[in-house]
């Protein structure tokens, strides 16, 4: 049986453990997503609705980086208004193009779907995110089109997730088969990420 090819970014899995708000810079280079993995922009901002806060990465996507938030549950534009995602460019109120709320803790599990095939083999192992340019997704619905990466699939620290277990009611070892995954490279987590 064939699984369905439909990205929608990294869902929580079973349950939600914490939330936190962050900011997200005026005119930000990427686009941001419901479901979209964020990492850490390594400041703060004064913003007008949230006080200090803690901003996300906005000139890069995240495939590849360390220092990995987690993912994308609500969008709010710079008055706390829920939107669906903001663009590229996205000026605000010049401070902040908008407020994200992440599911930020280390032990957060989600599910996302791979690019390619992963082999049963691999159960266990580590892989990085792969974004479309900009981190694209789906501007009708707001969600995002991130997916783990099947290529290069390792026992390796220095790879951003750890493939739990394949999805209970997908086919493994088929193409597009959603995984149930853990960061490695989390900005809260421990130093040594992953196995190696």
């Amino acid at each position: 049986m064939s699984n369905l090819d439909r990205p929608a970014g990294f869902q929580i899995w079973d349950k939600l453990i914490r939330a936190t708000l962050y900011a997200v810079p005026a005119a930000p280079t990427i686009n941001i997503y419901h479901n979209d993995i964020v990492i850490h922009g390594g400041a703060h901002l004064v913003t007008a609705r949230g006080g200090p806060l803690a901003i996300i990465e906005d000139g890069a996507v995240p495939d590849g980086n360390p220092g990995i938030l987690g993912s994308v549950l609500a969008i709010f534009d710079e008055d706390m208004d829920p939107v669906k995602r903001i663009v590229a460019a996205e000026a605000g109120d010049a401070v902040v193009a908008g407020y994200v709320l992440v599911a930020d803790s280390p032990d957060q599990l989600f599910v996302a779907q791979d690019n390619g095939t992963i082999a049963l083999a691999s159960g266990g192992m580590n892989a990085n995110l792969v974004s479309v340019a900009l981190c694209a997704g789906n501007a009708t619905t707001g969600i995002s089109t991130q997916e783990i990466n099947a290529t290069g699939v390792l026992h390796s620290a220095a790879l951003q997730l750890k493939l739990v277990r394949p999805h209970p009611l997908d086919t493994p070892a088929t193409a597009n088969c959603r995984y149930i995954v853990q960061i490695n490279e989390h900005y809260y987590g421990d130093t040594t990420a992953g196995i190696a």
